[in-house]
């Protein structure tokens, strides 16, 4: 084969790959959440199961009473979900934030799910401006900062899996100058 014919050979074959792609395009997996916007970038339909899951929570029950709506017809837009992995990538974790009317001022609900055999178990909540997903893994899990600060505090708290949720493993404050 020519070296002119090999060129050829393989810019088509570069050229065919990219055109697959282009048809389905990879997006990449969100990793960092945030109180300052409206929702997820890549939403995901959340599973009845945890839709079962969030109306058990003390702070969403307490706004399903204020709104005089019962857990089973709680909608769903109360929520946003997007889906991350924490562990394999063959397993769909969910991270869930909440939206109005399950937010606060500067501040929002976080859910963590994982995905097991027996469907999605809650396995981190908690409140905070931020959420970010690090590449750091501990015990073969991602780990996951939530930071947050008032007028003249930053705190950020470090969560690390312990085999079967997700737990503190370090809070770090800050004064704001």
């Amino acid at each position: 084969m020519t070296i002119a014919r090999l060129a050829f050979t393989l810019t088509l074959a570069l050229a065919l790959i990219g055109s697959a792609n282009a048809k389905h395009p990879v997006r990449p997996e969100q990793l960092h959440f945030s109180a300052e916007d409206e929702g997820v970038r890549h939403p995901v339909a959340i599973p009845t199961e945890v839709l079962a899951i969030l109306g058990k929570d003390e702070m969403v029950k307490d706004i399903l009473e204020d709104q005089n709506v019962s857990a089973d017809t709680m909608p769903p837009s109360w929520f946003s979900a997007s889906v991350v992995h924490l562990s394999a990538n063959d397993e769909a974790d969910l991270i869930v934030e909440g939206e109005p009317p399950v937010v606060g001022a500067n501040i929002t609900p976080f859910w963590v799910f994982c995905a097991t055999d027996h469907g999605y178990e809650l396995v981190l909540t908690a409140r905070a401006h931020d959420l970010e997903v690090k590449k750091r893994r501990w015990k073969g899990h991602h780990v996951i900062v939530m930071s947050g600060e008032t007028a003249v505090v930053f705190t950020g708290v470090e969560f690390r899996w312990n085999g079967n949720r997700y737990t503190e493993f370090r809070e770090k404050s800050e004064n704001l100058r």
